[in-house]
């Protein structure tokens, strides 16, 4: 279960090749493909200091909150 309930949806184009990594990633690691997007795009906004790491450590799809700590 998500820990937040307003979500909004985005769609970016991917190249074949983009799409193809993405893949490759999302079943390397276990998760969906829109689920591996959004680790991704959370782990680099956590990391550039524009999301609030409190925030960042919400329990997503039920990964580990200290999964979502950048590295």
């Amino acid at each position: 279960m998500l820990a937040q309930n307003n979500m909004t949806r985005v769609v970016v184009p991917l190249t074949l090749d983009e799409f193809s990594a993405l893949e490759e990633l999302s079943i390397l690691e276990f998760r969906d493909r829109r689920e591996q997007v959004r680790y991704i795009l959370r782990a680099e906004l956590v990391r550039r200091g524009l999301l609030d790491t409190h925030l960042a450590n919400t329990i997503v799809e039920g990964e580990p909150a200290d999964e979502l700590q950048p590295a």
